[in-house]
């Protein structure tokens, strides 16, 4: 029964923050350990659970692990060339004077925009590390302002990827249900920022009572050059334009996935949507930071020495982690519970908050923030009419009511979600307090706000 599945899964997602903050087990363990749970008392064969797990973990592996293996490189040698540092040092004045998040806000708002949210995060991660006044290792204190500062970057880019154009939620909505583009990206954009802007306020009030976090576990600490002279300038100009110009490519290949095709098709629109794999996004961030690291620290410099070591070692227990959540979420997805529950709230008579409500149960479920778009749009395109939405507005705000369900929640099987909290340096507890709790007060948020449109404009 689905009601009983999703109990089962609130079960799996409880033993993880026990597990973590009562046994102090290590969260890849315990979260490893919740999946084999959930998946033997639902039934399934030894079999079965082994390859659903594998499936998911390998996918998402290549997938986002590998953005977080090229952040975790690019972050290295941003640290040993001292353009972290310069740029660290550049935006004091303005972190004192407005907040250590003030700069990282807009970068992961428009991050959003990218073909994968959670690519675009860890990806985005060292700059916004360098801009909030974050610590460049595992190995140092990170200031609460810091810690806040990266828990609103990703608040601000779920905002901006549930309901804005080109974001592949909008993306599938907008085509399946039939919607305008102009229209919904005019509604889209302000409510995307007013969305943003409750996320910010949440945090301010909720994370409040973070505190300095202390040093990562058996990290390394490894001084990077002097923030002086050209080498480190040239460092942090080489950072700020590797990060902009991957954060462009990944929303290039959201544009490709536009069903008119803006780039044409064939080998052309291949090469164009190619440019932001994984593969290519290490491969441009390794070339360009490192020529800038060996054009201008020294090769006898010790810290420029086993640099791609230590960021194997740094990239190590994120990228497990999210591919655990990738293989937690094909699991989840085996039962079917997400689409029946799912279906339930359709006979409700609440006009747009039933699109909303069929993804964010979809969401919450299974998981996928594209999968939940798509199934609730799907959904819910027949029962236009009868909610009342069957007209050119109704249709783009029961699109964007389907975008923002999407990503209204947000725990343990969704790779996002443990990026957030990790560079937050959060526990799985308090990840599921600020980043699910922020998550559903954004999504709270967005369905109010698309109510009261629907109200007005009917």
């Amino acid at each position: 029964m689905p009601l009983e599945d999703a109990a089962l899964l609130a079960v799996a997602v409880a033993a993880v923050a026990l597990l973590t903050a009562w046994r102090r087990i290590d969260p890849f363990l315990a979260l490893v350990a919740a999946t084999i749970g959930f998946a033997l008392v639902e039934g399934m064969s030894v079999a079965h659970v082994g390859k659903a797990f594998g499936t998911g973990f390998g996918l998402t592996a290549a997938a986002v692990g590998l953005a977080v293996l090229a952040a975790a490189m690019l972050a290295e040698l941003a640290n040993v060339s001292g353009g972290s540092a310069r740029l660290a040092a550049a935006c004091r004045r303005l972190r004192e004077r407005a907040g250590a998040a003030v700069l990282a806000r807009p970068l992961g708002f428009v991050a959003g925009l990218g073909a994968s949210a959670a690519v675009a995060y860890a990806i985005t991660a060292p700059l916004r590390g360098a801009l909030s006044g974050a610590p460049a290792t595992g190995a140092e204190t990170m200031p609460a302002s810091a810690r806040r500062a990266a828990l609103s970057a990703g608040l601000s880019l779920s905002a901006a990827h549930a309901l804005v154009l080109p974001a592949p939620p909008m993306i599938a909505a907008v085509s399946i249900l039939g919607a305008g583009w102009a229209t919904t990206l005019t509604w889209g954009l302000p409510l995307a920022v007013v969305t943003a802007v409750v996320g910010l306020v949440f945090v301010r009030f909720a994370a409040a009572p973070l505190r300095d976090a202390p040093p990562v576990e058996a990290a390394t600490a490894v001084a990077g050059a002097e923030p002086r002279g050209l080498g480190p300038a040239v460092a942090a100009v080489a950072l700020v334009a590797v990060t902009l110009t991957i954060v462009g490519l990944t929303i290039v290949q959201s544009l490709g996935d536009i069903p008119s095709e803006p780039f044409g098709g064939g080998r052309a629109r291949e090469t164009l949507l190619g440019a932001g794999r994984p593969l290519v996004l290490i491969a441009l961030a390794v070339a360009v930071m490192g020529l800038a690291t060996l054009a201008f620290v020294g090769r006898r410099d010790g810290a420029a020495t086993g640099w791609a070591t230590r960021a194997m070692r740094a990239a190590a227990l994120p990228m497990l982690l999210v591919a655990a959540a990738g293989g937690l979420q094909t699991v989840t997805q085996q039962p079917g519970m997400a689409e029946l529950l799912g279906e339930r709230v359709l006979a409700l008579p609440y006009g747009v908050l039933v699109p909303f409500l069929a993804a964010a149960i979809v969401k919450t479920l299974q998981g996928s923030t594209l999968v939940a778009a798509i199934t609730a749009a799907g959904m819910t395109e027949a029962l236009l009419m009868p909610l009342g939405l069957d007209g050119e507005t109704g249709r783009a705000l029961a699109a964007l009511a389907v975008g923002a369900g999407s990503v209204t929640i947000g725990h343990i099987n969704d790779p996002l979600f443990w990026l957030i909290a990790g560079e937050a340096r959060l526990k799985p507890w308090q990840g599921l307090a600020l980043v699910t709790g922020g998550l559903a007060v954004q999504g709270a948020a967005a369905a109010a706000m698309l109510m009261a449109l629907a109200a007005l404009l009917a």
